[in-house]
């Protein structure tokens, strides 16, 4: 079965770079300058709404997206439309988060049953269908499992190395628990680990991936996912400049493997595995 997001994906994997870029280039014709710049926009706006512990930036990010909001209105591109819908969505959770305190908790989870609500009433109505093609697992090739395990693995060793080498306080992250009984402790990581994983690869690998990949074609789709996805996390875990820089790459690894699947199935299980070790590490670190 074969998948086509700008470039062309089998169970083989990718095409050639020749064959590749002429489907690039003959898919990104129909759209225009203004409708990329619009997904470009929605992305970095995203990404900067979406920094922890930074209102300034979340305003920022905010005011951008509601202009990109008024213009993708007007223009009325479906791709464009997704992208901005779902970036807007957990653009109006996170707010709620910053200014009006509301839980994490409660936050985190609203990121994936809000969008998917919407999504799933859009679909039912017919509107800006296909609303989420890429909501599966999708094939393994030998050489997408050779990269999945790779990332995992390497996502584990650096996360470790960060917080063996930062001069930071990693306690700060989910540190509470350990001072919680042991099976809300457990609860509280595996909660994280899953929900965390589940809205960000619906956003970033899901959604933003996917438009960009329409517009911009799968080249430039996965450098700027990445690094949306790197400037989201500049106060996250791993923090700081090394923590954006991890972030990228690994995004963009993550990207590679939705596309070369076709679906968030696995980088969703690879983001899983990150987030649970993030977890134990800031739960066990003294």
């Amino acid at each position: 079965m074969a998948v086509s997001f700008g470039w062309k994906f089998s169970d083989r994997g990718m095409m050639s770079d020749s064959v590749a870029s002429r489907t690039d280039t003959a898919e990104r014709r129909s759209f225009s300058r203004f409708e990329r710049a619009l997904t470009l926009a929605t992305a970095i706006a995203i990404g900067l709404t979406l920094v922890p512990e930074s209102p300034p930036l979340t305003t920022t990010g905010v005011i951008a997206l509601l202009l990109v909001t008024l213009f993708a209105c007007r223009r009325r591109s479906p791709a464009v439309l997704r992208m901005v819908l779902c970036s807007d969505l957990i653009a109006f959770l996170f707010t709620l988060y910053v200014y009006a305190g509301w839980p994490p908790a409660l936050i985190t989870t609203s990121f994936v049953v809000v969008p998917v609500a919407a999504g799933v009433a859009l679909h039912r109505l017919g509107r800006l269908r296909p609303v989420a093609p890429w909501l599966k697992w999708g094939p393994l090739a030998p050489v997408t499992i050779a990269l999945f395990v790779t990332t995992i693995v390497a996502s584990v060793a650096g996360l470790v190395l960060w917080t063996l080498t930062a001069d930071a306080d990693v306690s700060e992250y989910l540190g509470g628990l350990r001072y919680a009984p042991p099976w809300q402790a457990v609860a509280a990581i595996v909660g994280f680990a899953l929900v965390n994983a589940a809205w960000e690869e619906l956003l970033f690998r899901g959604v933003l991936l996917t438009e960009l990949v329409n517009t911009w074609g799968l080249r430039a789709a996965l450098v700027i996912e990445s690094i949306t996805f790197g400037i989201s996390h500049a106060n996250g875990f791993p923090s700081g400049p090394v923590g954006v820089v991890m972030a990228l790459a690994w995004g963009y690894l993550l990207g590679v493997i939705r596309m070369r699947t076709g679906g968030i199935g696995y980088p969703y299980a690879a983001h899983v595995a990150a987030n649970t070790t993030i977890a134990l590490l800031a739960y066990l670190y003294i």
